[in-house]
C-alpha cells in the first residue's frame, strides 16, 4: 500500500506531510547534522589541518562525546520544561543552544571554544530526542502512530546524509555555516505549529484544542468526540489519589515499561551505531586505502534513510517487537562479516585484496537493519507505553541513558580497537545485537495499533510477552 493511501482516511496525505514531517521533524534534520558532522570533518582536521588551530586525536574525540555528555545533561531539564513550557515552547527553546554551538565551531579559536560549542548542540540534540517524538505522538492519529514516529530517525538520518553529502563539496568552515544557516531557517517554520491538544486540553484551552485538532487532522475528523475522549482519560487521572512521583513510578505497569525502556536504547547505543557513524570515514580507511571514503561515508548515509522509509511503511504492519528483533539479528550478522574481514585484513592482507566492497556493505546492512528496528521504535514506544503524569520524567530517564552511553561508546571506540583490534571490537558489539534480540523477545511488549489502556493492562500482565495473546 502507498504511503499516501496510509493517509488516506487520517487526512489527505500532502497537508499532513505539510505540518507534520516537513515542520515537526525538520528540527531532527538539524540535529542529525550535528550527528554526522564528524566523520567527515574529523579526517579533515586532524590531516588536512583545515580548522583554525591545531587539533589533536585525543582532543578531537572529546569534541564528539561532548555531544553526548549535552544530551545526557539536558535530559532531565527537558523532561521539566515539556511539563511546565508545554512541548511547542519546549522544542523552540533549543533552537537557541543550536545555533549557538554551530557559531562557537565555526570560528573557535581554541580547542575549549569547539568543546562548548559541541556540549550546546549536544544539548539540542538531547531536547529534541525526548520532545519532538512526544509531540508528534501526540498529534499523530493512532493508526498510523508509528508510521509518524518513524518520521523522527527518517529525518535524522537525511539530515547526517546532508552532512555527509555537503562535505564532499566544501571545506569544514562552509559545512559549519551551512548547517548553522539550516537552524536559522527552523525556528520560523516551526513556530507555525500549534501545541498539541493534549497539552492545551491540560491547560484549559478545550476550544482551542478542537480547533487544532481539525486544523491538524481536517475539517472531516471527528475533533471533538477526540478531544471528549482525551478529556475524559485526563480528568480519571486528576480524580485518582494523588501518588507521589516515587508511587507513580513504582507501579507495576510502569516498571515494566521503563524496563523494557531503559533496555532498548541500552542495546541501540551497545549496537554501536555512534561509535560507527561518527568514525565512519576513518573505518573505510583502516578497511582499504583503494576505497573512496567519502563516498563509502555517503553510501552507508543513503542506506540509513532506505531503511528508515522500509520502518516507515512497515511499523504499523509488521510490529514493533518483530522489526526489533529482525533488527538486531542482522545487525549481529552484519558485525561478525566486519570482524571477519578485518581478522582477515591483519592475518593477510592478500585475502582481502579483492573484498573492498565488502566494510561497505556491511556497514551498509548494519545501518539499514538499525534504522528498520533500533533506530526509530525505541522512540516511537516510549510515547506508547507511559501514563502522562510520568511520561515526561520516563522520556528523560530514556534519554540520559541514551546519551551517557553514547558518551561511552564515543570515548571507548578507539580504545577498544587498540586493545581488541578492529575484528574484535566488532564481534563485540555484534554480541550486544544478539543480546538484544534475546531482551526483546523476553521483554518487550507489543505495542502495534492498541490503545493506552491496551497497553497498560498488557504490562501489568504477569503473562510473558513472548506468548500469543488470545
Amino acid at each position: 500500500m502507498p504511503l499516501a493511501e496510509l493517509f488516506a482516511d487520517v487526512k489527505s496525505f500532502d497537508a499532513y506531510k505539510q505540518s507534520v514531517y516537513e515542520k515537526a521533524s525538520y528540527g531532527v534534520l538539524t540535529i542529525g547534522m550535528v550527528f554526522g558532522w564528524s566523520a567527515p570533518a574529523g579526517p579533515r582536521i586532524l590531516e588536512n589541518g583545515e580548522g583554525n588551530f591545531e587539533v589533536g586525536d585525543d582532543q578531537f574525540s572529546w569534541t564528539i562525546a561532548f555531544m553526548s555528555v549535552g544530551g545526557a545533561i539536558a535530559a532531565i531539564p527537558c523532561g521539566i520544561m515539556l511539563k511546565s513550557e508545554g512541548r511547542k515552547n519546549t522544542i523552540l527553546f533549543f533552537v537557541i543552544p543550536l545555533l549557538l554551538g554551530w557559531v562557537l565551531l565555526t570560528w573557535a579559536q581554541a580547542v575549549v571554544m569547539m568543546y562548548i560549542g559541541r556540549l550546546l548542540q549536544g544539548f539540542a540534540a538531547g531536547a529534541y530526542t525526548m520532545s519532538i517524538p512526544i509531540y508528534i505522538g501526540e498529534i499523530a492519529d493512532q493508526r498510523i502512530r508509528g508510521t509518524v514516529g518513524s518520521f523522527f530517525q527518517l529525518m535524522l538520518n537525511i539530515g547526517m546524509l546532508m552532512s555527509f553529502s555537503i562535505s564532499v563539496g566544501v571545506n569544514v568552515f562552509q559545512l559549519n555555516v551551512i548547517s548553522g544557516f539550516i537552524v536559522l531557517l527552523f525556528g520560523p517554520i516551526f513556530m507555525l505549529m500549534p501545541e498539541t491538544p493534549s497539552c492545551l486540553l491540560k491547560r484549559g484551552h478545550k476550544t482551542k484544542a478542537v480547533e487544532t485538532l481539525k486544523w491538524l487532522r481536517g475539517p472531516k475528523c471527528d475533533a471533538y468526540a477526540e478531544i471528549e475522549q482525551l478529556q475524559i482519560e485526563q480528568d480519571a487521572l486528576l480524580n485518582q489519589p494523588k501518588k507521589s512521583l516515587k508511587n507513580a513510578l513504582f507501579t507495576s505497569e510502569t516498571l515494566s515499561a521503563l524496563v523494557a525502556m531503559i533496555g532498548l536504547v541500552t542495546f541501540l547505543q551497545m549496537s554501536g551505531i555512534n561509535a560507527v557513524l561518527f568514525y565512519a570515514t576513518d573505518i573505510f580507511m583502516n578497511a582499504s586505502d583503494s576505497l573512496n571514503h567519502d563516498v563509502a561515508t555517503i553510501i552507508v548515509g543513503v542506506m540509513q534513510v532506505f531503511g528508515t522509509l522500509l520502518a516507515a511503511v512497515t511499523v504499523d504492519r509488521i510490529g514493533r517487537r518483530w522489526l526489533l528483533m529482525i533488527s538486531a539479528a542482522i545487525m549481529c550478522a552484519s558485525h561478525v562479516v566486519l570482524g571477519v574481514y578485518f581478522q582477515l585484513l591483519q592475518n593477510n592482507p592478500a585475502q582481502v585484496e579483492n573484498l573492498e566492497w565488502l566494510p561497505v556493505l556491511a556497514l551498509s546492512v548494519f545501518v539499514t537493519t538499525f534504522s528498520i528496528g533500533f533506530g526509530p521504535v525505541p522512540w516511537i514506544m516510549i510515547g506508547e507505553v507511559f501514563a502522562i503524569d510520568v511520561k515526561d520524567l520516563a522520556s528523560s530517564l530514556a534519554t540520559f541513558t541514551s546519551y551517557a552511553l553514547s558518551f561511552m561508546m564515543t570515548k571507548t571506540f578507539n580504545p577498544l580497537r587498540n586493545g581488541l583490534g578492529e575484528a574484535g571490537t566488532f564481534w563485540l558489539f555484534g554480541g550486544f545485537c544478539m543480546l538484544a534480540a534475546i531482551f526483546v523477545f523476553l521483554f518487550v511488549p507489543e505495542t502495534k495499533g492498541k490503545t493506552f489502556e491496551q497497553i497498560q493492562k498488557r504490562l501489568a500482565s504477569s503473562k510473558v510477552y513472548y506468548r500469543a495473546e488470545k
